[in-house]
């Protein structure tokens, strides 16, 4: 087989080098006119055309059926085309112009043959396929008319939003900003450069290969500014990934420049990241300690009294005793229960029972249960009330907890014998509950602290109090989509609380809120 191959290979060469000397040697006539060329072209064409049908009756050349004769039938129609237009009718003018150049002549002749000899193998596979299979296999038209059309619409429609796209993008370009008035003036200067080269005729390639020469230096020397400021930037950007967050970039930076408002804002964006880990960090130790510290108050309390319960005999003093044991029992449950809620409620595993809700009603229920402990700080309140019912869609258990936190931790931390202003109203679509007092000691602390875990305003904590209350207040005004915002003016003490309505439908189904 490997035999057969090599010698069909070398009979092949040696047909198309003959057709093609033969050819050439003829074209080299001086005398020869354009129509015996092209006589001649024809005549050679016609020999490879036959030798296709030919080569293939002798098995032993095994040939006809390569891959390379499963052409398309508009591949070859095109080829074909081609390669007669040009030799045959073209009237042959650039060739007979070629009459000194004999190798020139001879690898045109063998380039129109194997043309020829191609283009009619490919025909061929109409006798050997049968005329049915071959419309079927080897006509695109055929083979994919019905998917032409789909084809045509999709290019069609890519087409015009191409063009759409490129006739709108001149819409955004400002023709004052400088960057564009710089690139403006390139390509017009570029464009008069190349309409002065193009009226040069032959100088013009000279022109072209000094003005490619002037270019190419210009760019490179651009490129590779642009490749240092860029340096530049990169270099910055990895100090910032190492965590230099003070790296300054003080050189221009050209096309970059932007960048470094950019990069600022990301180290800023960093410094808050970090100091708000940091801060978390010191929170969470602080957590522990004053954790640590709340609960073993009144367990040593409790571990203390019960061994002098065991001792005592005086019924009397036994009663004080357990009397006392019943308080510390019950600030630990406080304690423990107020840290389980704020862990639930930073979490996010908190359920809520939402149902609606007066907030008005509930405020002055909650007010109405802690008036004894605001008789004996004597405490005197004004309150203001709308007339109207605020309904809001809450959790009635946890907005009690918001507000008794609220009034509990006036009740502790406000002057004695002082006003505490209270007004609940309604502003826009929302619910706005508000509270004023005067702080009994210096409050030190950031107002956005109080509200953190196990934080109050007395740093020496001498007051009872687990330091949950505002944060457990907090937490869960924001789980029920509301806010809540604390402001600390000198001693003023102010807390305002803003809850979303109901909203409720008209007759119209315009909405309306409760």
């Amino acid at each position: 087989m490997d035999t057969k191959l090599k010698n069909r290979h070398k009979l092949f060469v040696v047909v198309w080098v003959l057709f093609a000397l033969c050819f050439a040697a003829n074209l080299n006539n001086m005398y020869m006119t354009t129509s015996e060329a092209a006589n001649e072209v024809a005549a050679e064409m016609v020999a490879m055309a036959v030798a296709a049908w030919i080569f293939p009756m002798f098995r032993f050349f095994e040939t006809g059926n390569e891959k390379i004769f499963y052409a398309p039938l508009e591949l070859v129609i095109l080829v074909g085309s081609i390669a007669v237009g040009t030799s045959v009718f073209g009237g042959l003018p650039w060739l007979m112009s070629m009459r000194e150049d004999g190798t020139g002549k001879m690898l045109w002749g063998m380039a129109v043959i194997a043309a020829a000899y191609w283009c009619s193998g490919c025909v061929r596979q109409v006798y050997v396929m049968g005329v049915s299979a071959y419309v079927k296999e080897r006509v695109l038209l055929v083979r994919y008319g019905k998917q032409i059309p789909g084809w045509c619409s999709k290019t069609i429609k890519k087409a015009q939003k191409g063009i759409e796209k490129v006739y709108h993008s001149f819409d955004n370009i400002d023709f004052t900003d400088r960057n564009n008035k710089t690139i403006l003036k390139i390509v017009l200067i570029n464009a008069l450069i190349l309409t002065v080269i193009t009226v040069l005729w032959f100088y013009g390639i000279v022109a072209v290969v000094i003005y490619s020469i002037i270019l190419f230096f210009i760019l490179r020397k651009y490129f590779n500014d642009l490749k240092d400021k860029y340096a530049l930037l990169l270099n910055a950007t990895n100090q910032m990934a190492e965590g230099n967050l003070n790296v300054e970039v003080t050189d221009d930076l050209g096309v970059f420049n932007p960048f470094k408002k950019e990069l600022e804002k990301i180290q800023d964006g960093y410094q808050k990241a970090v100091d708000k880990e940091v801060k978390s960090q010191k929170m969470k130790t602080e957590l522990i300690t004053n954790m640590s510290h709340d609960l073993k108050t009144p367990l040593t309390a409790i571990i203390t009294y019960v061994d002098l319960l065991k001792l005592e005999k005086d019924e009397e003093k036994r009663k004080e005793y357990i009397q006392i044991l019943e308080k510390k029992s019950l600030r630990l449950k406080v304690l423990i229960e107020d840290l389980f809620e704020i862990s639930k409620a930073t979490s996010q595993t908190v359920i809520l029972n939402k149902m609606d809700v007066d907030v008005v009603n509930l405020f002055k229920q909650v007010k109405l249960e802690l008036d004894s402990r605001f008789e004996e700080a004597k405490l005197s309140f004004r309150c203001t009330w709308p007339e109207e019912k605020l309904i809001c869609e809450l959790d009635s258990q946890k907005t009690y907890r918001i507000f008794e936190n609220l009034l509990v931790n006036i009740s502790k931390y406000a002057m004695h014998g002082t006003r505490v202003y209270t007004k609940v109203c309604r502003e826009d679509n929302e619910a706005v509950i508000q509270l004023l007092n005067v702080s009994a000691a210096e409050i030190t602390v950031k107002a956005e602290d109080l509200t953190e875990r196990f934080v109050r305003g007395d740093v020496s904590r001498n007051t009872e109090g687990s330091g949950l209350g505002l944060a457990i207040a907090r937490s869960f005004t924001e789980l029920q989509q509301g806010t809540f915002h604390l402001t600390i003016e000198g001693d003023m003490f102010k807390v305002e609380v803003r809850f979303p309505l109901k909203a409720v439908k008209n007759v119209d189904n315009s909405p309306e809120f409760a």
